[in-house]
């Protein structure tokens, strides 16, 4: 048998959501989909954002520029993806194919995905993980590249007690508001490796509606903000 394009290798499965019935699923997602056009539902697609810290590579005070690794979440609903499935009072015969999946893992490429870009960045986020989204059968889609950023930041209190707050911004590149929303889910360091030379002593994360004079549209803005201090117990020279 052929390999299906879309079907991601290496998956592990259960009895019910077999290879057969993962293909047909990607099958009906694929039919309803494309990667090319903005999936307008009634209203502007909604895309939440999240962070999740995981280390403080490097701060330059020279440059001014903080390089941190971080998981960055979003997710948001298509509803042209989704396929019906059976529920937990369901069985029998009639119920097969993609009806037993609740959800699929696809390359992001293969989806469309919203044009969110950091705004403030210094070099290009290097992608650290692999390229898949998860997308359950209600449309919904979960994407969260682990990334290596670069980023601008106003360090001249760094070395204060206060700190310096670094905020990354994030937006779409090419839609307003009212074709793609934001609304941000917080900024989180469960998994924070903590560095010697570094104190993390804040984080936190808002939505900035911006409004220009050129134009009517709202465009949202995702800010999240770490606010660091050099640590003191530091031996290192800056």
């Amino acid at each position: 048998m052929q390999q299906n394009p879309f079907f991601p290798p290496g998956i592990i499965v259960s009895a019910i959501e077999n290879r057969e019935n993962i293909w047909q699923a990607m099958t009906k997602m694929r039919l309803n989909s494309n990667p090319d056009v903005l999936p307008l539902h009634g209203g502007p697609v909604e895309v939440t954002l999240s962070m999740e810290l995981s280390k403080i590579r490097e701060v330059d005070t020279v440059r001014g520029e903080v390089e941190i690794i971080a998981m960055v979440k979003l997710r948001w609903k298509d509803h042209y993806l989704s396929w019906p499935t059976t529920t937990k009072d369901e069985s029998g015969p009639s119920k097969h194919g993609a009806e037993r999946v609740s959800m699929v893992r696809i390359d992001i490429k293969k989806l469309w995905s919203p044009d969110i870009v950091a705004y403030n960045p210094v070099t290009d986020p290097e992608l650290l993980s692999p390229p898949l989204a998860v997308v359950s059968a209600d449309g919904t889609v979960l994407y969260i590249p682990n990334q290596r950023i670069r980023f601008r930041c106003n360090l001249e209190d760094f070395e204060k007690p206060q700190g310096a707050n670094c905020t990354l911004k994030y937006g779409s590149w090419t839609h307003d508001g009212n074709k793609i929303s934001l609304k941000e889910n917080g900024v989180t360091a469960y998994d924070y490796e903590m560095d010697p030379r570094f104190d993390l002593l804040g984080t936190y994360a808002e939505v900035e509606v911006k409004r220009y004079a050129c134009c009517p549209e709202p465009y949202p803005l995702a800010k999240f903000t770490f606010n660091i201090r050099k640590s003191r117990s530091s031996c290192f020279f800056w």
